[in-house]
């Protein structure tokens, strides 16, 4: 595969708030193999993430969770969504081990096996972020509370369970707009378990 090349020029942190936000200023190689002009690219540095798609065994539902999101609260949903549950990687915590952990902060199960499904970038042209998602078996006979979430974090999580059928129309239809719950769904029900 062929990779072009690209040059960075300078990069400042402008801002580490809750995110970093780094300013740079860059180039990079054209598909004519000439070096284009220097332009200025902002990054959030955020780090990795991990969703998991919890699936109770015989019914097939899917466990998603509905909470509050500040950033698209002027949209339709008034800004709580479905979603599967996910959470930031911490430092000196693997992929698997923040599965693990989110899972028993948001809904309250402890997994006996964690599967990996698919990783991607959530939004390459202003995040580092990208997404580790997970596939867990959750036992029928779980008994799964009516909300959940990390109270030291201000969460709290409406919990519900989903068909096949419903969950795919929810997609279809717009209840359900979070990309990492609409592509660890589709990828579960087309090429998964």
């Amino acid at each position: 595969m062929y990779e072009l090349e690209f040059r960075v020029e300078e990069k400042k942190i402008v801002s580490s708030e809750f995110f970093r936000v780094e300013r740079a200023r860059v180039a990079w190689e054209r598909w004519n193999g000439t070096m284009g002009k220097t332009a200025t690219r902002y990054a959030l540095r955020r780090g990795d993430s991990v969703g998991i798609l919890p699936v109770m065994e015989g019914s097939g539902e899917v466990v998603l969770v509905r909470q509050f999101r500040y950033p698209v609260s002027g949209g339709e949903q008034g800004g709580f969504l479905w979603e599967i549950p996910a959470g930031m990687v911490g430092e000196k915590e693997d992929h698997e081990k923040a599965a693990r952990r989110e899972l028993k902060e948001e809904i309250g199960i402890e997994p006996r096996r964690l599967d990996p499904l698919i990783s991607f970038f959530l939004s390459p042209g202003a995040i580092d972020e990208m997404i580790h998602l997970f596939y867990a078996p959750v036992p029928k006979n779980a008994e799964l509370e009516r909300t959940g979430g990390n109270p030291h974090e201000e969460e709290d999580l409406l919990i519900g369970k989903f068909g096949k059928k419903r969950v795919l129309s929810m997609i279809a239809n717009g209840e359900i707009v979070d990309a990492k719950t609409i592509a660890s769904i589709l990828f579960h029900f087309s090429v998964g378990k």
